[in-house]
């Protein structure tokens, strides 16, 4: 159990800080006089770096265990964050989201990889929602924490603090233990199953479904985070409104997970993903269509909910229906797809709303949110095919 603690404290000190840093780029570099296309570029760069090392980094955990990869990882984001301390230029910020997001992907696979396969089976739902649920404090605690640092000590020095988390991660690595020779025994007994191509895992009934469910949720949250407050100033709302919107939304996926392990128990996984998934859809749609503050307010508290129910889902779903020797390797490449949803769908939806306006998005994201939740149906349907 001393591992599975480990891997909790873990997953603050990876998701804390690039929750808080992130957000503040874009007025960092903007400071240092970069135009809105570079900006763009800067921040597709933390997702880039993902994609190309999502099959290997995954293979590596699960040949060596996750004690190393952590460790590395920890240094990838250490590096990404102190770069801009020591060299503050546009040009530092391409290399330091390239290192934040290949680092985090790591370093957040072995994370989870190490939680599942750390635990009994009949205990790995409960801890994957608990590691889930520790991810959204980060994310919450991110912002909350880089906000307050950056008015008080600037932004080369709140990059600095957090930093030092990445040290905390680091040191937190050493303690994880190492894998034992007879796990990489069995490893390498199965080498001939790394032969097996990724669209071989991908075509396992209810995986490649999974990873889609989980890539239109995390770009839909993306979308929320970046379009709706455009939205709300739109309509007149203050940044403080627009601040309280954002906050309850997060509040609510943080919530919600403290009990999903008892409704697991009592609906299941793919009729709680369905159901939750269509809840959030639907509230997405509406959300344009209010204007007064507690209307929205109880709009995004819904799509927290819903929303925020579905990515500790998708993770229990990929993890089982994985190879049990591929398991971080399609950990890693439903990291990667959340990676390229978020940078191609949010890219996508800009393009729309200059044609049809900012409302609108909201609506059509809405209709591939629904189209998920069939998905999530349609893993269903497989599965009993499979019981019968």
């Amino acid at each position: 159990m001393k591992q599975y603690y480990l891997f909790l404290l873990a997953v603050l000190f990876i998701t804390t800080p690039v929750a808080a840093v992130r957000p503040m780029t874009s007025l960092f570099v903007e400071h240092l006089g970069a135009n809105i296309f570079e900006i763009g570029i800067i921040t597709a760069c933390y997702s880039f770096a993902p994609l190309f090392l999502a099959i290997f980094s995954g293979r590596v955990i699960d040949r060596i265990g996750e004690k190393l990869p952590l460790i590395i990882g920890s240094i990838g984001m250490g590096l990404g964050m102190l770069g801009p301390f020591l060299f503050p230029s546009i040009t530092i910020f391409y290399l330091s989201h390239l290192l934040l997001g290949g680092g985090q992907l790591i370093a957040l696979v072995s994370v989870q990889n190490g939680i599942a396969r750390g635990v009994p089976k009949e205990q790995r739902n409960k801890a994957i929602a608990t590691l889930t649920l520790f991810t959204s404090l980060g994310l919450m605690l991110g912002p909350l924490i880089g906000g307050y640092s950056t008015e008080k000590l600037g932004f080369q020095f709140t990059y600095l603090l957090f930093a030092t988390f990445s040290l905390c991660l680091f040191l937190t690595g050493l303690f994880v233990k190492k894998k034992t020779p007879s796990e990489e025994g069995k490893k390498k007994g199965k080498g001939q199953q790394e032969k097996v191509k990724i669209a071989d895992l991908l075509f396992i009934p209810g995986l490649k479904q999974s990873i889609i469910i989980s890539m239109l949720v995390l770009s839909a949250l993306d979308i929320f985070n970046v379009y709706y407050p455009l939205y709300a100033s739109s309509i007149g709302m203050s940044p403080s409104a627009i601040g309280l919107v954002l906050t309850t939304q997060a509040l609510a996926s943080v919530v919600t997970r403290l009990f999903l392990t008892t409704l697991i128990h009592r609906m299941g996984i793919i009729r709680l993903l369905t159901m939750f998934m269509a809840i959030g859809a639907l509230a997405y749609g509406v959300l344009p269509a209010f204007e007064s503050i507690a209307y929205i307010l109880i709009v995004v508290t819904i799509i927290g909910t819903g929303l925020g129910m579905i990515q500790p889902l998708t993770i229990m779903l990929t993890y089982d229906f994985s190879p049990k020797d591929r398991t971080a390797e399609v950990l890693s490449i439903r990291l990667a797809g959340n990676r390229l949803a978020q940078v191609i769908i949010p890219l996508m939806f800009a393009a729309i709303s200059n044609v049809t306006g900012l409302g609108v998005i909201f609506v059509m994201k809405a209709i591939l949110l629904g189209g998920g939740a069939l998905l999530g149906r349609g893993i269903q349907n497989k599965s009993e095919k499979q019981a019968s």
